[in-house]
């Protein structure tokens, strides 16, 4: 947990203004800010810092013999485990087969180890790197999916992480000061096997390892991954402009706003940040723009405060830094610009990134090491999921605009990655690439075999093959790092999960309605988003996140009906014995391959927090959009047109990842599960009870 410290006695906006110390800002959903301090607490920090500088050489010296004593036992000099997010097995061999060359990968192949690799019930991103990082089940972790039920609500929200405003606030009129401290809370549960090896002395660079958000203390340095928000409090949410104000833009997970004409060529727009922190309700803080468009020579040049943007149609520009205020508190951002059309008028803006060189929430540890490599690389996305899949599938960004940023933050991956490969000589480093994920997601539909009823508009080979590229440009990725290894060097790549084809949306909660289990007030047939007219009086169940279904139960829903015991386990049986035998009459095929009571995969004191009833798609379907905003609908299934059409949220044996690895292994069936007990083995480091996986038991021999 991260708690971010506050004085708690400011109970004027006048006194936050006259006192002139470091300010704080409200940080909840929406809400960039992040607290700088008291008085109290920078005095603290002084006297500590002079503590941490006095005695700096002795904990260094001991920290020195702690490591050198621990690497000795180690059978490897230096660790490095390369994640290749989303990266199919079945579909790299499929490559293989059709005479494309992959040198790198098949170096690995022919000197060392490639197997499929085993991945979690549901093989979905939080869950899979969540028990990649502890070598646990779920059960143990406390992670399910990308997001939980939230008990009092039956709202959804983030799994990984919990951003929690303060307890406590002075109203004012239309101000609100807080005076207690926010925290940002870590959801995922056990340790970490870098942890484990960091508490030995050996250093840990772990770079985008997806669910670290906030970034965990330890020997070593980190980079937020996966669930890390954008300055908005978001999960990334971009922004969309247009000169035609009654324009048909139907932007579900953006902003859109129309631009103001100016004059001849001549336009105004403003930028919406983070909220208000010291006003009800947080509304909006706004950035003016300006823009003087050039038709003939398919330009525009933007003006943000006392910056100049000169932009051409198609260029992604660089990084610009965006300054939001709230009075004399302040916090930063950073964005990229599109110029996707110029007649009519279209421009996009990505989410605002907490800006890594004056970062408004821990996005790294230390704090500092963010603001390093900015000083050192150039400014970089720090948002979770960088590239912005979902201006694409709401087809804002074209296909060719959303490689190019994909490209764009894989460079920055790169460089920092080869950064950290430079300066660490000897112990563990990690990094995980999304390019993969991301590509196969927007891209599948192209596939000649992908069955799908997305639209496929383009005729551009970039486009087309933009799958096999991006395994391309892996292979070209580790081809260098070869050039950087020694011999004494132990190379693991991984992927979380596979892929395959989304076609159909299956809509859970229309089917929950349609049993009895989910129940509408009296009159409706449908329901708006997020459970509008649900009878949660007489409601038994309901779908949450991609995979899971939950009971409506008593004592734990505050609206629940269903009891605990006899009565909840037999109606999770009964959902689950009556899941697998939907079909589609479209095509006559199953929807779920197989639904899991939670008991029967989960084990351990969080099993209570994961859906009572684990929903396995076949391939080919996958929850609907509509059900995934917990909308209840007529149809039980719907044809996928959206870009977004490659999928893993079926079951693990059906999309296996890679594994691969510069050594012989002598265990067979690697799966996720035993990455954390291989990485301890190779350090010498004995493997702790609570670790579920095996050691792979790699040979030592090149």
């Amino acid at each position: 947990m991260v708690k971010l410290p506050m004085k708690k006695s400011r109970y004027f906006l006048l006194l936050l203004i006259l006192t002139s110390l470091p300010l704080f800002g409200y940080v909840g959903p929406g809400a960039g800010f992040a607290f700088v301090g008291s008085f109290f607490f920078i005095f603290a920090a002084f006297i500590l810092a002079i503590f941490n500088f006095l005695t700096f050489p002795l904990r260094a010296l001991l920290r020195f013999f702690k490591r050198m004593r621990n690497l000795k036992k180690a059978k490897f000099k230096r660790v490095l485990v390369i994640g290749f997010d989303g990266m199919d097995h079945g579909l790299f061999n499929r490559f293989r087969e059709q005479g494309q060359k992959f040198p790198a990968f098949e170096k690995l192949s022919r000197e060392g180890t490639f197997a499929p690799l085993w991945s979690t019930e549901p093989p979905i991103s939080p869950v899979a790197w969540s028990t990649f990082t502890t070598g646990v089940n779920p059960g143990k972790h406390n992670i399910f999916d990308f997001l939980t039920n939230d008990r009092n609500t039956y709202m959804p929200k983030m799994a990984g992480s919990d951003i929690i405003p303060p307890r406590r606030n002075l109203r004012i009129g239309r101000w609100l000061i807080p005076l207690s401290s926010p925290r940002i809370e870590l959801k995922r549960k056990s340790q970490s096997f870098w942890k484990i090896v960091s508490s030995k002395g050996i250093y840990a660079s772990v770079l985008r390892m997806p669910f670290t958000f906030p970034p965990e203390k330890f020997y070593g340095s980190m980079l937020s991954g996966l669930g890390t928000p954008d300055l908005r409090g978001t999960q990334g949410s971009f922004s969309f402009y247009a000169e035609n104000k009654g324009a048909d833009f139907d932007i579900s997970d953006g902003v859109f706003e129309a631009l103001v004409p100016l004059g001849e060529n001549r336009f105004s727009g403003r930028i919406q940040g983070p909220g208000h922190p010291f006003l009800k309700g947080n509304p909006p803080l706004e950035i003016p723009f300006s823009l003087t468009l050039d038709r003939e020579n398919r330009s525009v040049e933007i003006a943000v405060g006392k910056e100049k943007i000169q932009l051409r149609q198609n260029e992604l520009s660089p990084w610009v830094k965006l300054k939001f205020r709230a009075g004399l508190v302040g916090v930063t951002g950073i964005a990229q610009w599109v110029l996707e059309e110029v007649q009519p008028l279209k421009l996009y803006l990505s989410p605002i990134n907490i800006d890594p060189e004056k970062p408004s929430m821990p996005v790294s540890h230390p704090k500092m090491f963010s603001v390093y490599l900015a000083k050192l690389l150039g400014s970089f996305a720090t948002l979770g999921m960088a590239e912005d899949t979902w201006s694409l599938n709401e087809r804002v960004l074209s296909e060719e605009n959303f490689i190019a940023q994909v490209y764009r933050t894989q460079e920055e991956r790169e460089k920092i990655f080869f950064s950290a490969l430079d300066k660490i000589k000897d112990g563990l480093i990690i990094q995980v690439f999304e390019t993969t994920d991301r590509i196969q997601h927007m891209f599948w539909r192209y596939l000649p075999d992908s069955g799908s009823p997305a639209p496929q508009p383009s005729q551009d080979e970039k486009v087309r093959g933009a799958i096999l590229e991006s395994y391309r440009r892996m292979d070209e990725l580790l081809a260098r790092l070869f050039q950087k290894m020694g011999k004494d060097d132990l190379l693991m790549v991984v992927s979380d999960h596979g892929f395959n084809a989304f076609n159909r949306g299956f809509n859970l909660n229309t089917w929950l309605h349609r049993e009895g289990y989910l129940v509408l007030k009296d009159g409706k047939k449908t329901s708006g988003k997020w459970y509008a007219d649900v009878d949660w009086s007489r409601s038994r169940a309901f779908g949450q996140g991609l995979n899971g279904i939950f009971l409506n139960l008593k004592g734990r829903e505050v609206s629940g009906i269903v009891n605990p015991g006899a009565e909840a386990e037999a109606l999770k049986r009964e959902i689950k014995e009556k899941l697998v035998k939907v079909v589609d009459e479209k095509f006559k095929k199953n929807a779920v391959k197989k639904a899991f009571v939670r008991e029967e995969i989960y084990r351990g004191p969080y099993t209570v927090n994961a859906p009572d009833v684990v929903v396995g798609y076949a391939v080919g379907y996958r929850v609907s959009w509509e059900s995934a905003v917990n909308y209840v609908g007529e149809e039980l299934f719907s044809d996928n047109t959206r870009m977004w059409s490659g999928d893993h949220a079926f079951t693990r044996d059906q999309i296996p990842g890679v594994f691969f690895c510069n050594r012989r292994i002598a265990e067979k069936d690697p799966g996720l599960i035993d990455i954390s007990p291989t990485v301890l083995a190779a350090f010498g480091i004995a493997q702790p009870a609570f670790i579920e996986g095996r050691d792979l038991k790699i040979d030592e021999k090149p």
